[in-house]
């Protein structure tokens, strides 16, 4: 059991698995943060680029693991909506195992960041999930008026906790690595971002260390490579030992479409199986718009034929007065 569950800290390196309990009690609802007033914001770190950010957008990624093959498929959608305190971006990551893996320890886990549309800062990040008879069920708000961060453990309360912020917004490790396609790193630089992981605030150095051609299911692409690793004391995932690397294409879209995760008992990889943008979404005001992915041809189209036009309505009679 002890290797199923280093297995699991593979399959789920941005979650950290918490307590045992027999059935979840409801997770109560969490107020949205607002956004400061402009003259506080000004004062604040100036947050980072909110163009990795691509409202509709669907990602698959299939995990195989060794001898093992197919271990599961985590699913990555971006939302765009405008709440009562304003423009929101809510990524969801959804991982879920499958294969022989699933039958002897299944995984089901939801994560969601709510981000502020017009900053890009996190506002709330929630986790809930089942590793085996292991529940996971977390939230964890950021308040930057107070500047603390408030974590509440639904599943384990004792783990409750309220810290001060760190200077720089901090991620959620998958939103965080979703940043990494707007860098557009060369071998030899690096750059730095803050992540979060429960009630531990942690930054990670992404350094490019190679350029590599990656084939996958939705074709061949001319990568970069990064690897992040922990700037300090690890945390989380890191903390067990475990690295990653993650492969992201070059062009005018840049896109994650391989990440490895090692640890000593071997490599689980994720290939991008799937890219799609759902019906157009609009950013919300105050954030930049992001233009959908050319959709391929599927060949010629003959020109549409020109409908006759129709005899001129009658004007509709005035309506009457109440």
């Amino acid at each position: 059991m002890r290797c199923h569950s280093i297995l699991l800290s593979v399959l789920l390196p941005t979650v950290a698995l918490a307590g045992d309990a027999a059935q979840p009690p409801a997770v109560p609802e969490v107020a949205l943060p607002a956004a400061p007033p402009a003259h506080e914001a000004s004062t604040l770190p100036r947050p980072p680029s909110t163009g990795f950010i691509r409202p509709g957008e669907v990602l698959e990624l299939r995990m195989s693991y060794g001898l093992l093959g197919t271990a599961g498929t985590t699913r990555i959608e971006t939302l765009a909506e405008t709440a009562a305190e304003g423009p929101r971006f809510r990524i969801r990551v959804a991982t879920k195992s499958s294969g022989l893996i699933d039958t002897f320890y299944t995984v089901v886990n939801d994560s969601e960041s709510v981000l502020d549309a017009a900053t890009g800062r996190p506002l709330v990040l929630t986790t809930k999930g089942k590793s085996g008879k292991r529940l996971t069920e977390k939230t964890t708000t950021f308040d930057y008026a107070a500047g603390q961060a408030i974590h509440l453990n639904v599943i384990r309360p004792q783990h409750n906790a309220t810290v001060p912020l760190p200077p720089e917004p901090a991620y959620d490790l998958m939103v965080a690595l979703m940043q990494t396609r707007d860098w557009r790193l060369k071998p030899g630089q690096s750059r730095r971002v803050q992540c979060v992981n429960d009630d531990e605030f942690f930054t990670i150095e992404v350094t490019a260390i190679a350029e590599e051609q990656v084939k996958t299911p939705t074709g061949t692409f001319d990568a970069i490579v990064l690897e992040p690793k922990p700037v300090g004391t690890p945390v989380g995932f890191f903390k067990k030992g475990g690295s990653l690397k993650v492969w992201i294409s070059k062009g005018d879209r840049p896109q994650i479409i391989r990440l490895d995760t090692k640890l000593k008992f071997g490599t689980i990889v994720a290939v991008l199986t799937k890219e799609e943008t759902l019906a157009p979404a609009a950013a919300p005001v105050g954030a930049p718009a992001t233009p959908p992915p050319p959709q391929p041809s599927s060949g010629p189209v003959a020109p549409a034929q020109q409908p006759a036009s129709p005899p001129a309505a009658e004007p509709a009679p005035a309506a009457s007065a109440p």
